[in-house]
């Protein structure tokens, strides 16, 4: 899988500042998922971004149902 020139990972970081290591590499396994579902060989900054939203998403629900455990 390669990426498109041009994909700006700086503005991908600064969208998953408390983002661990391991959510760094779901983001970037699930923007390759987003291209390979489109049958592409290259990830776009799109996918990077879609993969993001869905990673941290995840992230903060789970939190979030740790803390309803805790009150």
């Amino acid at each position: 899988m390669n990426l498109l020139r041009g994909i700006n990972l700086k503005v991908i970081a600064e969208k998953m500042p408390t983002a661990s290591g391991a959510e760094c590499k779901a983001v970037c396994t699930e923007a390759g998922m987003f291209a390979l579902r489109e049958r592409r060989i290259h990830v776009t900054q799109e996918d990077f971004e879609m993969a993001v939203s869905k990673v941290m998403k995840k992230d903060s629900e789970q939190n979030m149902s740790i803390n309803k455990l805790w009150k």
